[in-house]
């Protein structure tokens, strides 16, 4: 009897680690809703994105990881349109999961934007280095 609760429990134990390692690692940043902004020559984007992760430790490497997947175009749901206009400014607000923007409680919001005396000058896919990363 003893040695059946002890396969039980590991069985358990071992279905449980692999839902939550799932849960974790298994799924994929996400692109909810976007909404792009344009005049003469400045454009800006303003994401809603979803990490599909239960812990995040660190804010600053979360919205760094969004951001390359942003100059890249990397999102499996969604596709920005970089031919018609790069981006001069990235805004993003930022949810656990599609079950947390419910709640309406977001992680946290950024801001991916120049300088002012160089607004407009510079896009996010070809000059990173001219923008700074601000996490609110």
């Amino acid at each position: 009897m003893c040695k059946k609760r002890k396969i039980i429990t590991i069985t358990v134990l071992f279905v449980l680690g692999v839902a939550v390692s799932y849960l974790q690692w298994g799924r994929e940043i996400d692109v909810v809703g976007s909404m792009g902004t344009s005049s003469e020559n400045f454009h800006e984007e303003h994401v809603t994105f979803t990490l599909n992760r239960l812990i995040i430790t660190d804010k600053e490497k979360c919205a760094e990881e969004i951001i390359k997947k942003c100059r890249e175009n990397d999102f499996a749901s969604t596709l920005f349109s970089y031919d018609v206009a790069k981006p001069n400014a990235l805004y993003g607000t930022v949810y656990r999961s599609r079950f947390s923007m419910k709640g309406q409680k977001p992680l946290f919001h950024f801001r991916y934007t120049q300088t002012a005396d160089t607004l407009g000058s510079y896009n996010i896919v070809d000059d990173p280095e001219a923008f700074t990363l601000v996490i609110e």
